[in-house]
């Protein structure tokens, strides 16, 4: 079982990350109480075997210059596969769940205009051997992503420490971008703790400017590294998805408070009726009714409308993932997320 070759230091090691990404070996082992290189050692075993792994997504102060998409495909008898694998090669598309329910895949794409989601659909997705029909709405608000999903392994005190190596100082001046920008974007999506040393040979660059430039591009919130675990080690191993109707008038407030749920690990606004979705990582099946149950006991205005149970996760931020969660592959981002506008 892929529960037996990982423990509680590992799990701590991830949550560690998870709170300051490019905390070095001796930062990680203070903290821990390990010794740098046993920290190293299990972290070269985590990411090796696809169990975790640092990377690197557009951060905040981009996220209002593109567009989100949240499409529901259905396929034909025997095709669901084949739609997948395609689809997870394309460098728009952020995430594919297998999802049960009539809409097979649940598809997550990101593109800088409507214009260009609106191309995207019809002239890829519409026209891919397999697909049945389709439909999509557009994210409005996001209220808490995926990055922000924690283990909880750490020492309250551990946290504490690890959160004052990980703050930043505020950016100062433009946050202008060029093309050697895009290319660290790529190498930290391909690895959020490639040495700086690394990073500077394969961009060509220096490794002060290395080190200069990823440190404005996070400063300014241009990026952010997130550190991913698979979810069969999690603790919780189930992904339910829930849409839910919320008037518009408390559909703020109801979200803000549903964020704070541990289980909630995206939340996000969405056009068309079913104006909120929930991404929930659970332990059990079971658990997803008492989770109901919770939300409408926080916020009587939400009325869950519709739910489906993630079978596997296919694609995550550009990861390719097996049936287990692991890591086995990695698609480059779209570095025109990064571009100025």
């Amino acid at each position: 079982m892929v529960q037996d070759i990982v423990d509680e230091r590992d799990l701590a090691l991830v949550n560690a990350l998870q709170v300051t990404p490019r905390a070095s070996w001796a930062q990680l082992g203070q903290a821990l109480d390990l010794d740098p290189m046993t920290v190293a050692r299990r972290w070269g075993r985590l990411c090796g075997t696809g169990l975790a792994w640092v990377t690197c997504v557009a951060g905040p102060a981009l996220h209002g210059d593109f567009c989100m998409a949240y499409i529901e495909i259905e396929c034909g008898p025997g095709q669901l596969e084949a739609v997948a694998a395609t689809l997870s090669a394309e460098h728009p598309v952020r995430y594919i769940h297998h999802i049960t329910g009539a809409y097979g895949l649940l598809v997550v794409i990101a593109l800088r205009t409507p214009a260009a989601v609106s191309a995207y659909l019809r002239h890829t997705i519409d026209r891919l051997p397999g697909v049945r029909s389709s439909r999509m709405e557009m994210r409005t608000v996001g209220y808490s992503e995926a990055s922000r999903w924690r283990l909880r392994s750490l020492e309250r005190s551990q946290q504490h420490v690890l959160e004052s190596l990980g703050t930043l100082p505020a950016a100062v001046g433009g946050a202008r971008v060029d093309a050697t920008d895009q290319e660290l974007y790529r190498l930290l999506h391909e690895d959020g703790r490639m040495p700086f040393t690394v990073l500077a040979d394969r961009a060509g660059i220096s490794e002060p400017t290395a080190r200069r430039r990823v440190k404005r591009l996070l400063a300014s919130r241009l990026l952010r590294l997130r550190c991913e675990v698979a979810q069969s080690i999690s603790g919780s191993p189930v992904t339910a998805v829930c849409w839910a109707s919320v008037p518009p008038q408390h559909l703020e407030s109801a979200a803000r408070s549903l964020t704070a749920l541990q289980d909630v690990r995206l939340c996000c606004g969405l056009t068309g009726r079913r104006n909120l979705l929930l991404m929930v990582w659970l332990r059990t099946l079971g658990d997803l009714p008492r989770l109901e149950a919770l939300i409408a006991e926080r916020s009587p205005h939400v009325t869950i409308v519709d739910r489906a149970t993630c079978l596997h996760t296919v694609k995550q931020m550009g990861r390719l993932l097996n049936a287990e969660g692991r890591s086995i592959g990695n698609v480059p981002p779209n570095v025109e997320v990064l571009a100025e506008s």
